[in-house]
């Protein structure tokens, strides 16, 4: 059968498989408000750029989009829908049509709408695409890219006092765009925050995949760094990936070896190992690069090459019954038709978090 080109980067416990490093660090806030409506997206890289546009929006908004920038980040970009007329999945059409990644939520989200948001990562994620959202309190999560924000009140160090949860979604959004790949977000300090009303059981809101702040004595921080997964299936879905930045460092690495693949080798170059062997000695260099800036563990091999059981499972459906007894460059050298079969084994770097310090006294 005939199919359109299949670019798919499959994650196996610290495997992944690409070369130009993705541009990270975005945030994107979803708004209603008719303020002005001769725009539907726009971008901004610094708050100087929103002070110039403050007319286009809300009060409440204008505020949303300063608290984002309380933190360091490459941008923020802004889905602007009417009040009355349109929808979130309105909202999501036009996001997607103009950026390919970042962290989103939604200003002043109410359930059904974080419900909306919550599906349309799931089946993103389903497509490989690598967005995340923050939610608040939304009834099905259990998504490595999606986090659920638990908490009731939040507590501004300016005149707006105490709040609802919801209203903290913008800063978080801003918070994880700012971790990015370079640091996780455990014990990171909410500075723009005084208080949180706390979950009534931290260790069994986390256990249950609840994105959660705590009070560190007069200081706000967050309890611990992870996603809304709790199935695991030891393979696909791991302990490991339940953590942000572990997912930010997948994420990363299926970005850019799609798109290389896509931009760079897709239907440019015949299918043998000649070429393989030039496009994986790419992500190893690439692979390098990554353990040299820590996201990667440079004590660990970080390899990918043909993989050689999967190609060899090809030839052998297609009926190539010899195939069996071929030894692994044998395989190698038999590319199968037009698909590039990889393997990758790579460790991420997690971040530190846990201390265990035993002291024995003379």
């Amino acid at each position: 059968m005939i199919t359109l080109p299949s670019i798919e980067v499959i994650f196996k416990q610290l495997a992944g498989t690409l070369i130009e490093r993705s541009e990270r660090g975005v945030a994107i806030l979803i708004v209603r408000d008719d303020t002005d409506s001769s725009f539907d997206y726009k971008e901004y890289k610094n708050i100087t750029a929103v002070e110039a546009d403050r007319t286009k929006y809300t009060a409440a908004n204008l505020q949303y989009i300063k608290d984002i920038f309380n933190f360091a980040l490459n941008r923020v970009a802004i889905v602007r829908i009417d009040t009355a007329v349109d929808t979130i999945s309105d909202a999501l059409t036009a996001l997607e049509a103009n950026i390919k990644t970042g962290w989103i939520t939604i200003a002043d989200g109410a359930t059904e709408d974080f419900a909306t948001l919550a599906s349309w990562i799931k089946s993103k994620e389903l497509e490989r695409k690598t967005y995340k959202a923050v939610t608040y309190k939304a009834a099905v999560t259990d998504c490595k890219h999606i986090v659920n924000f638990y908490n009731d009140n939040v507590t501004f160090v300016d005149a707006r006092g105490q709040v609802t949860g919801e209203k903290y979604g913008p800063s978080l959004i801003g918070i994880l765009a700012s971790c990015n790949i370079r640091r996780g977000s455990t014990y990171f300090e909410c500075a723009n925050l005084t208080r949180v009303t706390e979950a009534a059981d931290n260790e069994a809101a986390v256990a249950d995949g609840k994105f959660i702040l705590v009070n560190d004595v007069d200081k706000v921080k967050i309890a611990l760094g992870i996603n809304s997964m709790t199935t695991t299936d030891g393979i696909n879905n791991t302990e490991d990936m339940k953590f942000i930045d572990t997912v930010e460092a997948m994420d990363l690495i299926n970005d850019d070896i799609s798109a290389v693949f896509k931009n760079e080798y897709l239907g440019k170059y015949k299918n043998n190992y000649d070429n393989q062997v030039l496009f994986i000695s790419s992500i190893n260099t690439y692979f390098k690069q990554l353990a040299n800036d820590y996201i990667l563990d440079n004590n660990y091999a970080n390899k990918v090459d043909v993989d050689v059981e999967a190609q060899r499972l090809a030839w052998l459906g297609v009926g190539k019954l010899e195939a069996e007894t071929w030894d692994d460059q044998t395989v190698k050298n038999n590319s199968f038709k037009r698909t590039v079969y990889l393997a990758g084994d790579i460790k991420i770097l997690g971040s530190m978090e846990n201390l265990k310090f035993t002291v024995n006294l003379a």
